[in-house]
């Protein structure tokens, strides 16, 4: 009987200890999280789109890019207010890290958290894993964010209400 228990007891452990490293937080560089790590020029990856900060009213949003060098990895993060950091973020395929093919182009679709402002971080570095070198700003490092205000349906109805009322002023002034 002692036996049994022994063996279950030490199954569980090993069961245990197995599934911690499934549930580990991925920890990522201080240097990509921080909020105040500075921009860099597009060098490795052009990003085509947000093409600055932009305004929508579809909680999808697709991300586009391109490169012409290979071997360029890129990471997607959020900006968390809560925690005053960028954290890494899944597109709706569920990656927050990907590399840019042979074709040289990406496209990626997210779905904005949050209505309002959507601070997004999209980082671009050389090689496949930001733990295998030394990342520099503007080196082998590229750092850009964009904010994505995801706007609601009644901001729209009011913009649509307001234009149709000022159509409406105009026809009475210049009757038609």
């Amino acid at each position: 009987m002692m036996k049994r228990i022994f063996a279950i007891f030490l199954v569980f452990i090993l069961g245990v200890s197995l599934c911690i490293n499934a549930f580990a937080q991925y920890d990522i560089p201080e240097l990509l999280s921080d909020k105040d790590t500075q921009e860099t020029e597009q060098f490795l990856v052009t990003i085509t789109r947000p093409e600055g900060d932009e305004t929508t009213f579809k909680e999808s949003y697709v991300l586009c890019g391109n490169s012409g060098k290979e071997n360029i990895t890129i990471k997607l993060l959020m900006y968390n207010e809560s925690t005053e950091k960028f954290e890494p973020f899944k597109n709706i395929d569920g990656e927050d890290t990907w590399q840019i093919g042979v074709s040289g182009f990406f496209m990626k679709e997210i779905e904005l958290p949050k209505m309002g402002a959507n601070k997004i971080r999209i980082v671009a570095f050389e090689g496949s894993n930001e733990k295998d070198v030394v990342l520099k700003p503007g080196e082998n490092l590229q750092v850009n964010t964009f904010t994505v205000t995801l706007l609601g349906k009644s901001v729209k109805d009011s913009i649509k209400n307001g234009f149709l009322r000022i159509t409406d002023i105009l026809n009475v002034l210049f009757g038609e």
